[in-house]
């Protein structure tokens, strides 16, 4: 009897502090940056730590304000994830991602800001309505410098 509370203790343990990411409830889930309701389909981004809490954000702008503003470490944000503007609704590693700057895709929190699933979606969507393309990285470390208010 001992070892079957043993069990379940440690089952229960074990599947308490899964690490995966959870569906953005659209109108209904507030930003944790921002505190405002995360509504558009195509900007939605999120960040699950290694102990499993999930911060939602509406936009890329405030997922890397509230990243730059180390409210989670480096090494405690174990998935990073971003929505790709094309696929609305789907979760991506935004270390693969691709940002569009673009003042023909107005973002949720006014920056201009598009995220895509990689390399080729953006260089297509940047063709298509111009801006300056980033990979994720680039934009995170050179987010505080950028001028949002461009010309294209």
């Amino acid at each position: 009897m001992r070892l079957l509370i043993l069990l379940g203790l440690i089952f229960l343990v074990s599947t308490g502090c899964s690490v995966a990411p959870e569906p953005i409830h659209y109108g209904e889930d507030n930003c944790a940056h921002c505190s405002m309701a995360i509504m558009d389909k195509r900007y939605g981004t999120e960040i699950v730590t290694v102990k499993g809490k999930v911060f939602k954000f509406d936009s890329v702008e405030c997922l890397v304000e509230f990243l730059n503003e180390k409210k989670v470490s480096s090494e405690d944000a174990k998935l990073v994830l971003v929505t790709p503007f094309n696929y609305p609704g789907e979760l991506v590693d935004a270390g693969t991602s691709q940002v569009l700057h673009c003042n023909d895709l107005p973002s949720p929190m006014g920056k201009y800001l598009t995220a895509f699933r990689d390399k080729t979606d953006g260089l297509h969507f940047r063709e298509e309505y111009g801006g300056v393309l980033y990979a994720w990285e680039e934009l995170v470390k050179e987010y505080d410098h950028l001028t949002f208010n461009f010309e294209h």
